[in-house]
């Protein structure tokens, strides 16, 4: 198992890719730091995956500032978010498939 982590910036689509021998395992969607003049806003968080773009949920500065997941992938996907004013921090960690061989 090992930690996996990426920031997905404002107006910006981040594609994801598991590995040929494993899942990726997405545990958590936070907002990142919000300056106190740009105001509270809703921000849904988006996966688009086999040519479909799907709301994970949505984010918010007052009332949800991150959401939990539980959510396994073993293709590629993106992860992109509707802010204007700050960053989204995806996390999880990736995991080898039972019936992988090891190159050692």
């Amino acid at each position: 198992m090992e930690f996996w982590g990426v920031e997905v910036k404002p107006g910006q689509t981040v594609k994801c890719e598991p590995g040929d021998e494993g899942y990726l395992h997405l545990s958590q969607a936070s907002l990142g730091e919000i300056k106190k003049d740009k105001g509270t806003e809703n921000v849904p968080v988006f996966v688009k995956f086999n040519d479909q773009k799907l709301v994970l949920g949505t984010l918010s500065t007052e009332n949800c500032a991150q959401i939990q997941y539980d959510i396994v992938f073993e293709k590629e996907f993106e992860l992109s978010h509707g802010s204007k004013n700050t960053s989204v921090f995806f996390v999880g960690y990736k995991s080898i498939h039972e019936n992988y061989a090891y190159p050692f």
